[in-house]
């Protein structure tokens, strides 16, 4: 039986993000409680080997740690942080604060799948735990693609269906109690490897390398 078959179809979340003051909060927690016990360090490190660096933009940024770890962690390199929920925008922007880079990085309200930005203005791409979420993952992945100078870089991590059991218990211990069936129901909304390149064939990203994290699963590559 193949694989998909045995973890059942995904089922799709909204493209909302994480709307609302209360969940925004939440989520803002267990992201700062994910940094501080060294579980992002892992995704920091992927984007410094595959060379990102310059002006970055960030898709679906949440409430920063990513791209403000990332700043910490590289020089000559400055940020722009898109989210589709003005509660994660502010956030992002408290954050910022926090680690003193208000010079470096800036956020904006906008939807990924139109990007508000002239062809070609970012030196790299990322995004994490987002991808999930896109209604038209096609859309968005064409949109990183444009707005990538020639020779930039990407980078999309996200969750990844097919985690097992020890993963998923892991997981749900290590997540707030309030966000906990936002998280099953983010885990049911990801891809599988096999599924992420299905999709990334029909896109300009179609070139992309993709593999496995512990916990997901990330597509890499240069326009």
């Amino acid at each position: 039986m193949p694989l998909e078959a045995r973890l059942g179809e995904r089922v799709p979340e909204t493209d909302n993000g994480q709307q609302g003051e209360f969940i925004a909060h939440r989520y803002d927690l267990m992201q700062r409680h994910i940094r501080d016990r060294g579980w992002l360090q892992e995704k920091v490190d992927l984007l410094v080997a595959r060379g990102l660096g310059g002006v970055a933009l960030e898709v679906g940024m949440g409430p920063g740690y990513l791209g403000l770890e990332w700043l910490k962690a590289t020089r000559g390199t400055s940020l722009v942080g898109l989210d589709i929920s003005p509660e994660m925008v502010a956030c992002a922007e408290k954050n910022r604060s926090e680690y003193g880079l208000q010079e470096r990085a800036t956020f904006c309200l906008g939807d990924a799948q139109a990007l508000p930005f002239e062809d070609g203005r970012f030196d790299c791409v990322f995004s994490y735990g987002s991808l999930h979420e896109w209604s038209r993952p096609e859309a968005v992945l064409d949109e990183v693609h444009r707005v990538l100078k020639p020779g930039g870089r990407y980078c999309v991590i996200d969750l990844r269906r097919d985690l097992d059991r020890q993963a998923l218990t892991f997981m749900r211990v290590n997540i707030d109690v309030e966000l906990r069936a936002g998280f099953m129901s983010s885990v049911r909304s990801s891809y599988t490897l096999q599924e992420l390149r299905a999709l990334a064939g029909k896109t300009a990203l179609r070139d992309a390398v993709m593999s496995e994290l512990e916990l997901g699963l990330y597509l890499t590559g240069t326009k």
